[in-house]
């Protein structure tokens, strides 16, 4: 649901290129709404963490980055569409800063920031992708930084939850690279099973969006 990799999110989007302006209208429509019940649990979570400068990897509008920023949080915010980011450049925000880049090669340099964000950015990809992506955002983590991963985790009594409902399908309109990576990611057990395979162990944990999509941070000191 996010802008990540610039892959498209709905596979009826009629662009050229990837993540072009209409892709731009959905998300500020759409998509960013859907969000926010997340934003300010990442905001209150950075806060208790003492964050003061953070890496939004794949931050589509920039959404995430302007409530980070409200809350006197310095705010990176890069993707790898030029249409996002310069839709985020527009809206602007207070303490933000917006980059063109891959989040497979994100281009500063390691111990630049003292949080990493990835914010539903994971479930679309292939596990070697997460990978590289989950080395890079913790590559550019100073020794004491904080690693912030929020992705969807699917709940008991899936049938019954109307929000995961809403969530599987909308994740099964996007396109076949997208919704592949959708389905291996639930498969392979969501959230708890990413954090379980990569070894990352993490010391505080929060839910969002009546617990299909949990949040989960990891000290680099860990």
């Amino acid at each position: 649901m996010q802008a990540h990799c610039g892959r498209p999110i709905l596979s009826f989007m009629p662009w050229k290129t990837r993540y072009g302006s209409l892709a731009v209208r959905i998300y500020r429509s759409l998509i960013d709404p859907l969000l926010f019940p997340i934003r300010p649990k990442i905001v209150r979570l950075c806060r208790d963490l003492g964050v003061r400068e953070i890496l939004d990897i794949a931050t589509a509008t920039g959404a995430q980055c302007r409530a980070l920023g409200r809350a006197g949080i310095a705010a990176t915010g890069l993707d790898l569409s030029e249409e996002m980011i310069s839709a985020a450049q527009s809206i602007g925000g207070r303490d933000t800063r917006y980059v063109h880049g891959s989040a497979y090669e994100l281009p500063f340099e390691d111990g630049s920031f003292d949080a990493s964000l990835l914010l539903l950015a994971l479930h679309e990809h292939t596990e070697g992708e997460r990978r590289v992506m989950l080395g890079e955002a913790i590559r550019v983590l100073q020794p004491a930084g904080w690693l912030i991963v929020a992705d969807y985790t699917k709940p008991r009594h899936s049938a019954l939850h109307l929000p995961w409902q809403m969530i599987r399908l909308i994740e099964e309109a996007a396109g076949p690279e997208h919704r592949s990576g959708f389905k291996d990611f639930i498969r392979r057990g969501g959230l708890d099973g990413l954090l379980e395979r990569h070894g990352l162990e993490f010391r505080h944990r929060a839910r969002s969006h009546f617990g299909a999509v949990g949040v989960a941070a990891a000290s680099r000191l860990n």
